[in-house]
């Protein structure tokens, strides 16, 4: 259910839309303006790609399209503010694709290609013609107006076989892919919407901001989490999803940007399912959330953006608050907490992977990929002046010094809390556990002698 992308270079493509909000500069840390939140009219665009010379001309395709009943589109050159009363198309062609609408490289596609084969993203490179679409309707037509536009453009491109661009999300389709991934996840008219946005996720100065990218296309702001770690990405980015439709169903927090997260309240049936499934013992499925102003960054979309505040849970710090969140939204499982006697296997494993530090930390100060992290075993003194052997999520290495989130919540280390930031040396580090992008892990291998 969950669609994290990983993002490697924050390259923005040329975006061809319509915001109809004065991005003025954000005040962080305050809820948002009303005209924020009521927007009057919603814009976005749409790109086509052909891989060979079309055989009709795309405008003239499109002005035809847009005069079926079906779409009753109003043409325009450019969107303006009229789009407040009625739905509007502007359609335009480019014949230098290259220097006007450069396609997204094959590097992209790797992650951002959904349903192309190799030799489709290789002809895209090479893509002689494209097309540039603009929607913009009243805001009272958000997700009307957007199933209108997206069964618009599955028509359009079906009738030369086109690649769909979607500047909001910044992903490329087939036309196939477009119709299973943003079509067929509506219920009635109730769209999907983390099947129509994307949340990019990427290391920030030691740790992880999660963004999504789409929230455009319903006049909503994007949603930003900033100072995370890795492990939390999925519980964060599926508190994303829940929430982005949650404000699309139900409209926008309160005057003070407060707002209660209700995983049971969202009527689209399939992801409500698909979030409840998700939640462990303890979990309640509700949340408070802040939604606030915050600045953007290089590579943001081109919208108004929200970060979430979880400060109304306990914590020292913000990995404290938002790890209190996801137990209170999702639960949790029981953790790791290790109290043992070291026998000689024990030991033996242990000497072996601290044997790997060395080597770990130079990969770790040279930058992991996007996903990767790595966890250490760590002693605590208990109240009892016993150990604890607990986990911390590496965030910082600096010489013998190791910072980063505690993983396991102590039974008995007084002061202490999972998701608050802590220290250790590695002189006294007894294992890691490297986690790669695709799920494989390293070392670990400590616990499965416990085991």
């Amino acid at each position: 259910m969950l669609r994290i992308v990983m993002l490697l270079n924050r390259v923005k493509f040329l975006v061809v839309g319509l915001l109809f909000l004065n991005l003025a500069h954000a005040t962080p840390g305050q809820p948002f303006p009303a005209e924020a939140w009521q927007r009057k009219a919603v814009g976005f665009a749409i790109g086509l790609y052909y891989l060979k010379m079309p055989g009709t001309d795309p405008v003239k395709a499109s002005r035809t399209l847009a005069a079926d009943k079906r779409f009753a589109l109003k043409v325009v050159d450019k969107l303006d503010k009229t789009a407040q009363s009625q739905a509007l198309l502007s359609a335009n062609f480019s014949s230098n694709v290259t220097k006007e609408y450069a396609p997204p490289s094959i590097e992209s596609l790797r992650y951002f290609g959904r349903g192309l084969s190799q030799e489709q993203a290789l002809a895209l490179q090479k893509a002689p013609r494209a097309l540039i679409l603009g929607f913009a309707h009243p805001s009272q037509q958000k997700t009307s107006g957007l199933r209108r536009a997206e069964e618009f453009i599955l028509e359009l491109a079906k009738q030369e076989d086109a690649i769909i661009w979607d500047d909001e999300t910044r992903e490329a389709f087939t036309p196939e892919a477009w119709e299973k991934t943003r079509l067929r996840t509506w219920e009635g008219g109730i769209p999907d919407v983390s099947k129509q946005i994307v949340i990019h996720a990427y290391s920030n100065a030691g740790r992880t901001r999660a963004i999504s990218l789409g929230m455009a296309r319903f006049g909503l702001p994007d949603l930003v989490i900033n100072d995370t770690v890795w492990s939390l990405n999925r519980p964060l980015g599926n508190a994303i999803n829940a929430l982005a439709q949650q404000l699309v169903e139900a409209g926008p927090p309160d005057d003070k940007g407060a707002l209660n997260l209700k995983i049971a309240g969202l009527r689209h049936v399939g992801l409500r399912k698909s979030l409840s499934e998700g939640i462990l013992s303890g979990g309640k499925g509700e949340g408070r959330l802040l939604l606030l102003e915050t600045m953007a960054e290089a590579g943001d979309p081109d919208n108004a953006l929200a970060v979430l505040s979880f400060d109304s849970y306990p914590g020292r710090d913000a990995t404290e608050h938002q790890t209190n969140f996801v137990i209170a939204l999702f639960g949790t499982q029981p953790d790791e907490v290790v109290y043992t006697k070291h026998d000689a296997a024990l030991r033996a494993a242990s000497t072996h992977a601290r044997a790997q530090l060395p080597g770990l930390q130079k990969a770790f100060v040279r930058g992991f990929a996007p996903g990767e992290h790595l966890l250490v075993k760590a002693p605590f003194t208990t109240r009892d002046s016993g150990q604890e052997w607990m986990w911390i999520e590496v965030t910082e290495w600096n010489g013998d010094q190791v910072k980063g989130m505690l993983r396991s919540d102590p039974r008995n280390v007084p002061g202490l809390k999972a998701g608050q930031m802590v220290g250790a040396k590695q002189s006294e580090l007894f294992d890691y556990l490297r986690v790669f992008p695709d799920g494989r892990t390293e070392g670990n291998e400590t616990s499965k002698l416990l085991k």
